[in-house]
């Protein structure tokens, strides 16, 4: 998001908060929006409980603002619904496809255990998964992608989910005690990169290689995610890329000049969900190496009025990489 905010002019302060104290985050987020200089716009991205503190505050100081999800839909109740609603400066709400990155994992994982042969004595490819803290709506939505998965391949069994806060240390211990408990498992879903990599660990430590005998992936196209895809250790890594983040501010930057993004995308923006396996991690790889080369004003309507449409596909995004190093 650095450079592209410098491309578009934008003076841009990230403030990132300890996952471990979800109470306190939204008031230091209130008192930062209240402090001078209080900024023209703001991007929130929450988790449950921390959303209401921070849209009034920027309601109340006339800040534009998009929040980021998915919120609960009784949260969303709360704040009226939608965007340019009970709050007019709320201009905006994006989210992933929490469900369906889920979905696509679990499907990548049963199918490649089933092309490997690694099902139990039944027939069946025996999955367990590590889900992720249920406090965030992604984690349920996440982990009702796996259920529909599993519904949809008559030859996948689910046994059990567990859920965590996260870390590689969890995802380890869980899988450890998932695989201890049950027999014949060949698939450990998980519920982000750092639970995947800690249930690779787990299975090295049963005697299980993965890929080989047993499959795992997470849901974050991580850049640590994509190194351990391209060496076989994860299976996939299944997400949205980061450049979503530059479409929100893209979007927000031409509101604040005064072209409003709804027009053509309306004010409920989703991203395509991108599957990173080995055949195509060292892509998204390097992908992440052209993100200070890419010339982000091009996708800016503002600063094209030619532009007739919006375009953050990733093949928009490889256009428009600068020839020359260096080159602002």
């Amino acid at each position: 998001m650095t450079a592209a905010a410098a491309d578009l002019g934008i003076e841009l302060a990230i403030h990132e908060f300890d996952v471990g104290d979800r109470f306190r985050q939204p008031e230091e987020g209130a008192r930062i929006l209240r402090s001078e200089p209080v900024p023209d716009g703001a991007v929130f991205s929450v988790a449950f409980g921390q959303a209401r503190p921070l849209v009034e505050a920027a309601e109340e100081l006339g800040i534009p603002f998009f929040l980021g999800g998915p919120l609960f839909p009784s949260e969303l109740e709360e704040l009226g619904g939608s965007p340019r609603g009970a709050y007019r400066n709320w201009i905006g709400y994006f989210a992933e496809d929490e469900s369906e990155k889920g979905h696509l994992l679990a499907r990548r994982l049963v199918g490649a255990a089933l092309d490997a042969g690694r099902t139990a004595r039944d027939g069946t490819v025996r999955v367990v998964g590590v889900g992720g803290d249920s406090a965030w709506y992604g984690s349920v939505l996440r982990e009702q992608g796996l259920r529909r998965a599993i519904a949809e391949e008559p030859s996948a069994q689910l046994l059990q989910t567990v859920p965590t806060r996260w870390t590689p240390a969890e995802g380890r211990n869980m899988t450890t005690r998932l695989l201890q408990r049950y027999a014949e498992v060949s698939v450990v879903w998980a519920a982000s990169d750092q639970l995947a990599l800690g249930a690779a660990e787990a299975l090295q430590a049963h005697g299980m290689t993965p890929g080989e005998a047993a499959f795992t992936g997470g849901l974050d196209l991580s850049l640590l995610g994509l190194e351990k895809v391209s060496e076989g250790i994860l299976t996939a890594t299944v997400a949205s890329t980061p450049l979503v983040w530059v479409e929100i501010l893209v979007y927000l930057h031409d509101y604040l000049r005064g072209m409003d993004f709804a027009e053509q995308v309306g004010t409920i923006i989703t991203f395509d969900v991108q599957v990173a396996d080995r055949t195509s991690a060292e892509s998204y790889i390097e992908l992440r190496q052209w993100y200070d080369r890419i010339d982000y004003r091009k996708l800016s309507r503002y600063h094209n009025p030619d532009l007739e449409t919006y375009d953050f596909r990733i093949e928009r995004f490889r256009r428009n990489t600068r020839r020359a190093e260096g080159q602002r």
